[in-house]
């Protein structure tokens, strides 16, 4: 009689926590996810990470990391809920902040400046989360980050600073972009934004389209997708960029 009592009391609690995994509708329960902010050492710019704690270092998929807009910090809510999901998908996510650009700087200044503070996020965040393929990162960001991103994918920009050479893409939100710039990128590109947006000079988004239609690499051309929404202003509707962001990352690094 014990011994049954024993097995019993062995099988209700097996069952118990394997429900303890799943959701009311017992379906598995998402990943847990962390955040945390960190000072970019001497710089003094603040960044935000997402991940999964209990996540095994060999499965991390790899580096998203999204600069914000004028004005932005770490604790950006756009970029933040963007971070938190891409995390739930198995990546390392990071909102960041970046030195002021508007310190005197020259343009040329201006993107050397941008390009070490996005390298020193994506060396210092390879290394504290170890399991990340440093050839699976992809840079981009809202507004003036995504902008700056967008002028360091493509040529001769800023003198004396060599475009980014090995990211695996650029996010593009509400970053500006003409024919030119679609057809000049030297990565593939999510690129988002109003049709008319004039405080990037944007006066129809499906230019940045036709210029992509025509880059001369045809990776970049067929690995890039634009989500361009039928109004005007300046990050007027970003009502779709989660979900499009986080298909395109899953296309770039499975």
């Amino acid at each position: 009689m014990k011994k049954s009592i024993l097995l019993l009391v062995i099988i209700f609690s097996f069952f118990s926590c394997s429900k303890n995994e799943e959701t009311a509708n017992g379906t598995p329960a998402p990943p847990a996810i962390t955040n945390k902010v960190v000072t970019a050492g001497n710089y003094n710019f603040k960044y935000k990470v997402f991940y999964q704690e209990i996540q095994n270092a060999t499965n991390r998929k790899g580096l998203i990391i999204l600069a914000v807009g004028d004005g932005g910090n770490e604790n950006d809510a756009t970029l933040n809920e963007q971070c938190a999901a891409l995390a739930q998908e198995g990546y390392v996510a990071v909102t960041t902040t970046y030195r002021s650009l508007d310190t005197g700087l020259t343009w040329d200044q201006q993107g050397a400046q941008f390009k070490q503070d996005m390298l020193f996020v994506a060396s210092n965040t390879q290394i504290e989360y170890t399991g990340i393929n440093q050839s699976n990162t992809i840079l981009g960001g809202l507004s003036r980050g995504g902008n700056m991103t967008m002028a360091l994918i493509l040529p001769n920009q800023f003198a004396g600073t060599t475009p980014f050479t090995s990211i695996k893409g650029a996010i593009l939100q509400c970053a500006g972009g003409d024919t030119w710039k679609g057809s000049a990128v030297q990565f593939p590109v999510a690129y988002m934004s109003n049709k008319v947006d004039n405080i990037m000079g944007v006066a129809n988004a499906n230019d940045f389209k036709t210029g992509l239609a025509s880059n001369p690499n045809p990776n970049i051309s067929s690995q890039s997708e634009c989500l361009i929404y039928d109004s005007s202003g300046h990050c007027a509707d970003i009502s779709g960029n989660k979900a499009f962001i986080i298909k395109k990352v899953k296309e770039w690094i499975p």
